[in-house]
């Protein structure tokens, strides 16, 4: 009986350090000051070595929205760096803070400005 008490502590430890692994997001605000376009570049979550599906949530006043970016053909899937650029554009300024929450990693931004160096490579895509 003491064995069987052992090994569901044990299970459930594990099964808490996934679910912690699972929810963490990485979260980053900006206040424009002005209208202009805003981007964010984020590297794609990562298990084993591969590129994952990472989520990506936007709160920026009224709007809400999620969004799934999936990791682009067979070489990207391994390549580090890899990732996307979020490109959101705003029709006026001082909408309040944008909030923006993943779960991969968020590498630049969000800044209003000209289009990230990041584009230029094979591996990220313009979402």
């Amino acid at each position: 009986m003491r064995r069987l008490q052992i090994q569901a502590v044990a299970i459930l430890t594990v099964l808490a350090a996934g679910t912690a692994a699972l929810l963490a997001v990485n979260t980053a605000s900006f206040t424009p000051n002005q209208p202009g376009t805003i981007y964010t570049v984020i590297d794609f979550d990562r298990a084993q070595g591969q590129a994952q599906a990472t989520y990506v949530t936007i709160d920026w006043g009224q709007v809400h929205r999620k969004i799934i970016a999936t990791p682009y053909g067979r070489s990207c899937r391994t390549t580090t760096p890899s990732g996307f650029v979020l490109k959101l554009r705003p029709t006026t300024g001082g909408d309040g803070p944008l909030k923006i929450s993943t779960t991969g990693n968020i590498i630049r931004g969000p800044y209003a400005g000209e289009p990230p160096l990041e584009l230029l490579g094979a591996c990220y895509r313009l979402k």
